[in-house]
């Protein structure tokens, strides 16, 4: 029987998640000119999704760019299953 998929709320830091190499969504360098705006006036409002072995599920976009914006050593709420997806 699989255990029941149970989400909990971890930090971590933004240099240590792993992209997703399969990720399927990509941005322009409009979308990431305004990503960049939003992020720096509103700070991260929607919390990312990672696995156990630390890879980026869900906010790829939102983590690359505050990593460009030299955010890479903060820490930030992550949501993290209970195990393996």
């Amino acid at each position: 029987m699989t255990q029941k998929l149970v989400w909990r709320t971890e930090k971590r830091r933004f240099n240590d998640l792993l992209p997703y190499e399969k990720n399927p969504r990509t941005i322009s360098d409009k979308q990431l000119s305004d990503l960049k705006k939003s992020l720096k006036k509103f700070g991260l409002v929607e919390i990312p999704a990672i696995t156990i072995d630390e890879q980026i599920i869900a906010g790829h976009q939102r983590i690359r760019v505050l990593q460009l914006l030299g955010r890479g050593e903060e820490e930030i709420d992550v949501r993290i299953p209970n195990r393996k997806l």
